[in-house]
């Protein structure tokens, strides 16, 4: 009787411990259930519960059926990511399984698939991003930098200054005519700066330039020498110094005429205006001097004095009114 007691007990023991797995595992699919039921899933289990609903709607079920795996549908599924949790609605599948649509059910199960493996390859992006690391590591991009207080502060400014001008301007609209006077004012003083600034450019321009420092003038020189350094000049293609050379030549040989005196302390303007302008109580001197020493004297400040340049023809004009001085070229 004793030994039918211990036969007992162990059988007894034996049948608790080998229902123990069986009933944690029970336990574990009870769990998984009522997750379901609630909606609770992570991207795998997901995954898995629409790859089943996609099996059920591939054997083209039965309306009955449909209204069954409708039912099942929690109102939401709840996908718990590392970053953040998601709620899907199962509102779009309930309406189509309950339009006896099948293929259009299972289209829509197939793209909620593909965008969850999509979002559960996080290493596919990895490859752009070390593209675009690369690139902005190099050189030219190393001036890349926020922006420092001083340009802060500009945008700041210049942000104001269109605030004010817009209100400004909003202000005038409802004056039609003080914003035409406005405008024409604007107009006037615009030409008037153009102007200004355009005068300015040719008036420097113009603005006589001294005499260079290593182009002396040697009173002791004749005609005929500087006639001969202007053609030496001008074998060198250096016309503006062969000009310069043909007007000193036509001065001296008005010395030597007696027609100017002999004062290289004089500017052009006051040589010419001793041949072009009488002395009181004597005749007006002749044209025959004045004409060639007025066509010099324009020329030497054209081209020496403006800087304008000069061109072989410009030499070659200087040599025709010193012959009509009455110089002789040989």
């Amino acid at each position: 009787m004793r030994m039918l007691r211990l036969l007992l007990s162990a059988a007894l023991l034996l049948s608790f411990a080998g229902g123990s797995p069986s009933h944690a595992q029970s336990t574990d699919r009870a769990a998984d259930l009522a997750n379901s039921e609630k909606g609770d899933f992570d991207l795998v289990r997901l995954q898995q519960e629409l790859q089943r609903i996609a099996s059920l709607l591939v054997k083209k079920p039965s309306a009955s059926e449909l209204n069954l795996l409708r039912n099942s549908l929690p109102g939401a599924w709840s996908v718990s990511t590392s970053q953040r949790r998601y709620s899907i609605s199962t509102e779009p599948l309930r309406k189509l399984l309950t339009s006896s649509s099948p293929e259009q059910a299972l289209e829509w199960v197939n793209h909620l698939q593909e965008e969850l493996s999509g979002y559960n390859q996080p290493a596919a992006n990895s490859a752009p991003r070390a593209a675009l690391d690369k690139i902005l590591a190099r050189p030219e991009f190393g001036a890349a930098r926020p922006p420092t207080q001083w340009e802060l502060l500009r945008q700041r400014i210049v942000n104001w200054l269109e605030r004010l001008l817009m209100k400004i301007f909003g202000s005038i609209a409802r004056y039609p005519l003080g914003a035409q006077i406005l405008f024409w004012v604007l107009v006037v003083l615009a030409v008037a700066i153009v102007a200004a600034l355009v005068f300015r450019f040719f008036a420097n321009r113009d603005r006589p330039a001294p005499l260079p420092s290593n182009v002396p003038i040697n009173p002791g020189r004749t005609w005929q020498e500087w006639i001969r350094e202007a053609r030496e000049a001008a074998k060198r293609g250096k016309y503006r110094e062969a000009v310069h050379s043909a007007y000193w030549a036509g001065i001296a040989r008005l010395e030597d005429l007696g027609v100017l005196p002999k004062d290289r302390t004089k500017t052009p303007r006051e040589y010419l205006r001793l041949v072009t302008e009488p002395t009181p109580g004597e005749l007006a001197p002749s044209p025959t001097h004045r004409e060639p020493l007025t066509d010099l004297t324009r020329r030497l400040e054209r081209v020496w004095y403006a800087n304008r340049g000069a061109r072989p023809e410009d030499f070659t004009d200087s040599l025709r009114q010193l012959e009509a001085l009455g110089c002789t070229l040989e």
